[in-house]
C-alpha cells in the first residue's frame, strides 16, 4: 500500500476517523491501530506479518526477563540481550545477506581451485526489514542498559513494532520516543491537523512531481545505458539522481510524519536539508538522521567513539560508515560507498583537530562556507554512482561515460531542467521561507486548506504516472 496512492489516502482517512471515535477507549484505540498496521503491511505480502509479530514477541519476552534480572547477574543479562539481538541479526542476515556472503565465500574458495558451484539462495526480502529489526534491537539494548523500562503490555509493544506510518521506510523511532506516546491519551489541535496535512502534501509533491519525474525522464535512462549519453548528460543525470533520492526518501518521511501527526503521534525528523552540509560528517548529521543516530549510539560509541588515539577514532568511523553502506544492501557497491564516506569523515575529523577547541564552521566567512558546501555536495553526487549502480562493473561503465563521451546536452529536455531548477532552489532556499509558508497554511480555515490541497492534487494528477511508483527505500 503505497503512500502515493489513492488507496492509502482512503485507508488513512478510515484509520484516523476510527481512532478518534475510540478516543475514550484506550485498548480499543490500541487494537484498532494494531489491526490497521497489520493490514497495511499485509497488503504487500500477508505471510511476513507473522515474521514481524514473531520477532516482536521474542524481543518483548527477552526485555521483560531482562527487566526482572538483577544487575548482580551481569552474565545472564548480557546473554539475554545477545540472544534477542542475535535473533534480529539472524533474520536480517538470512533474508538480506546470506546469498551475498555465500556467493563471496564460494568465489574466494574457488580462487584456491576448489571449483565449487555458486549457491542458489533466494529468499524474498521482507519490505522494510532493516527498519523494524533496528527499531526492535534498540529497544532491547535500551532495556538492557536500564535506559528504558520494559513494556509490560504485549499488544502495545506489537503496535510499537508495526506502527504503519514508519513501518517500511522509517524514520527509525526508538522506544523512548514512540512508546511513551502510545501510553498517553492523544490530543489533536487545529494546528496539528494543518501541520499534518501540509507535511503530507509536501511529501507527495516531492515524490510525484520531482522524484518520479526525474527518474522517468532522465535518471533511469542514464543509469541503464550510460554509453548513449555524453559526459555532461551523465553528470546532469547524477545531479538528477541526487535530487530524486532526496525527494523520494524525504517525501516518504514527510508523509509518515504527517500521517502519524493525525493520530496524535510525533515521529522524529529524518532530514535537515542535507545538501547544505559543509562537510561529509555534517552531511550524515542531516541525511537519514535516525539511522546515523542509531549507529552512532549502538555501534560508534560502544567501540570507543572518538576517544583515544586518532587512529582508533578513524577505525571506529570506518566501521560505522561501512555498516551504514552495508545496511542499504548486500552488494560491494554499498560497502565501497560506506567506505568512501568513512574515509571522507576521517579526513574531516583530522582537519577539524587543527582548529582551537570549540571552533565551528559558523565562524568562517560565507564565501568559504559556500565553497565547502559546493565541494561536499559534489562529493555526495559522485559517490551516488556506487549507491545507484547495480554492480561495480556498472559503476565503472557510468564513470567511464562521465569522462569520455563529450559534453553535449541535447538529451536533457526543458521539463527536466525546470524540475531540477525548482527542486534545488527549494532545497537551498532559506529555511525560514518554507517555515513561513507552513505556518500560514496552519492558520488558514479548513475550507482554504482544503482548496489548496485540492489544487495540489490536480497538479500531481497531471504530472503523475498511471500507476503509483514505489519509494526507493522500500528495498532496504
Amino acid at each position: 500500500m503505497l503512500f502515493n496512492s489513492l488507496l492509502y489516502m482512503v485507508f488513512l482517512a478510515v484509520v484516523v476517523a476510527g481512532f478518534w471515535l475510540l478516543l475514550r477507549w484506550r485498548w480499543g484505540r490500541t487494537v484498532w491501530l494494531l489491526v490497521a498496521s497489520c493490514l497495511f503491511y499485509m497488503a504487500w505480502d500477508p505471510r511476513y506479518i507473522l515474521l514481524i509479530l514473531g520477532a516482536a514477541t521474542w524481543d518483548w519476552a527477552m526485555a521483560r526477563v531482562l527487566q526482572d534480572t538483577p544487575d548482580s547477574l551481569a552474565g545472564r543479562r548480557k546473554f539475554l540481550m545477545l540472544a534477542s539481538v542475535g535473533v534480529n541479526l539472524g533474520l536480517l542476515g538470512y533474508y538480506k545477506y546470506l546469498g551475498f556472503f555465500a556467493e563471496n565465500a564460494v568465489a574466494a574458495l574457488n580462487l584456491l581451485g576448489l571449483g565449487l558451484a555458486a549457491p542458489a539462495i533466494k529468499a524474498a526480502l521482507p519490505v522494510g526489514i532493516s527498519f523494524f529489526t533496528f527499531q526492535s534491537m534498540a529497544y532491547v539494548i535500551d532495556v538492557y542498559r536500564r535506559e528504558l523500562p520494559a513494556e509490560r503490555n504485549i499488544l502495545r509493544f506489537f503496535l510499537f513494532a508495526t506502527f504503519f506510518p514508519q513501518l517500511v521506510a522509517g524514520p527509525i523511532s526508538r522506544a523512548h520516543i514512540l512508546l511513551p506516546q502510545l501510553h498517553r491519551n492523544p490530543q489533536l489541535a487545529h494546528d496539528d491537523v494543518g501541520e499534518a496535512l501540509f507535511r503530507i502534501a509536501k511529501g507527495l509533491v516531492k515524490k510525484v512531481c520531482i522524484a518520479d519525474w526525474l527518474a522517468l525522464n532522465l535518471v533511469d535512462r542514464v543509469f541503464s545505458q550510460p554509453h548513449l549519453y555524453s559526459g555532461a548528460e551523465v553528470m546532469v543525470g547524477l545531479y538528477a539522481y541526487t535530487l530524486q533520492i532526496y525527494c523520494d526518501f524525504s517525501g516518504y518521511t514527510d508523509v509518515a510524519i504527517g500521517s502519524a501527526r493525525l493520530l496524535g503521534v510525533k515521529l522524529p525528523e529524518n532530514f535537515l536539508r542535507p545538501y547544505r552540509a559543509r562537510t561529509v560528517a555534517e552531511f550524515w548529521r542531516r541525511w537519514h538522521i535516525t539511522l546515523s543516530t542509531w549507529l552512532r549510539h549502538y555501534v560508534f560509541f560502544p567501540l570507543g567513539g572518538s576517544k583515544g588515539s586518532v587512529w582508533v577514532a578513524h577505525r571506529n568511523t570506518l566501521i560505522t560508515l561501512v555498516l551504514i553502506g552495508l545496511w542499504h544492501g548486500a552488494n560491494w557497491t554499498f560497502v565501497l560507498y560506506g567506505l568512501l564516506h568513512g574515509v571522507a569523515i576521517a579526513w574531516n575529523r583530522t582537519q577539524h583537530r587543527k582548529y582551537p577547541k570549540g571552533w565551528t564552521h559558523d565562524q568562517l566567512p560565507w564565501q568559504q562556507n559556500l565553497w565547502r558546501i559546493a565541494l561536499t555536495f559534489h562529493f555526495v553526487v559522485l559517490a551516488r554512482i556506487l549507491f545507484r549502480a547495480p554492480s561495480l562493473s556498472a559503476a565503472g561503465d557510468l564513470s567511464w561515460s562521465l569522462v569520455s563521451n563529450g559534453w553535449g546536452l541535447a538529451r536533457v529536455d526543458n521539463g527536466t531542467w525546470a524540475v531540477l531548477a525548482v527542486g534545488f532552489a527549494a532545497h537551498f532556499a532559506p529555511p525560514e521561507w518554507a517555515d513561513r509558508l507552513r505556518l500560514q497554511f496552519r492558520q488558514w480555515p479548513a475550507l482554504a486548506q482544503g482548496a489548496a490541497l485540492a489544487g495540489v492534487a490536480l497538479v500531481m494528477g497531471a504530472v503523475a504516472e498511471t500507476d503509483a511508483v514505489p519509494f526507493i527505500y522500500f528495498q532496504f
